[in-house]
Formats: C-alpha cells, structure tokens, sequence
C-alpha cells in the first residue's frame, strides 16, 4: 500500500522520540507523527495536506447521511442530496450571469461584474466536473 513504509518509519522514529523524551518531546512525537499520517493520507487522495483540524469539527450532513445508507442499504437519499445541493448552487451561479448579461458595454464596472458571474458559473461547474470524474480518485478507490 502506497504511504505504508513511511508511515511505519514515522511510527518508528516517533515512538522513539516518545519513549526517550520529556513531555514537550512527547507532544511533539505525537503531533509530528498524527501530521505525517495526514498527510500521506491527503496525498494518497490526490489532494493537499492543510494542516490538522481540531476535534470536534463539525463534519457537515454527508458522513451521517453515507453512514445512513449504508446502514439502510439505499444509497437514494445521498445521491438526491447531492444532486440538490449542486443544481442549488448552479442555479444561484446561472442567475447572477442571467441578471448581470444585459450591461451597458460602455460600464466597464457592469461588465466586470458580468465576466465574474460568468467565470463562477464556468469554473464551478468545469471544477465540480472533473473532481467527480478525476482518475486520481477512481484509481485509488480500485486499489481497494
């Protein structure tokens, strides 16, 4: 599995950081150590290590709803989620371009205003794409 040696080194050398150390070296072992894990696994994703994230965050409705379905068998409830959540946000982003399209040509601060709701609708749209269909993640995701 891709990460696993340098996870088991980093297991190694924290432990031993650990076990020899004063409990600031302690604290340190176990935060060096939580942060590599993270961050291979981030990697292991096809995305960016950003740092770890306090306890207690609030992982918004999809990992409860995920754990639902699966608990239920049913996978609707999360498939129409999603599709809701993104047809919302398209259509706020469509109708800031349809409300800003009719600019004077001779307002350029109109016409900023148009090309940026263009370019959000565009680059929402473009991005939501290819992170659905990115082969990072469906390679990795056939690795297991």
């Amino acid at each position: 599995m891709e990460g696993e040696d340098e996870v088991k080194n980093a297991f190694t050398q924290a432990l031993n950081v650990y076990n020899n150390g004063n409990e600031d070296a302690k604290k340190l072992a176990e935060y060096w150590f939580f942060e590599t894990v993270v961050r291979i696994h981030r990697e292991g994703e096809g995305a960016s290590y950003t740092g770890l994230k306090p306890a207690g965050l609030d992982p918004g409705p999809m990992i409860p709803k995920v754990d639902k379905a699966l608990e239920d068998g049913d996978i609707s409830e999360v498939t129409k989620y999603l599709q809701d959540a993104v047809a919302e946000e398209i259509t706020e982003h469509f109708k800031h371009v349809m409300h800003s399209k009719d600019y004077d040509v001779d307002d350029v601060p109109s016409a900023r205003k148009h090309i940026n709701a263009y370019l959000h609708l565009t680059l929402y749209s473009h991005h939501l794409y290819h992170f659905i269909k990115n082969p990072v993640l469906h390679e990795k995701q056939d690795e297991h």
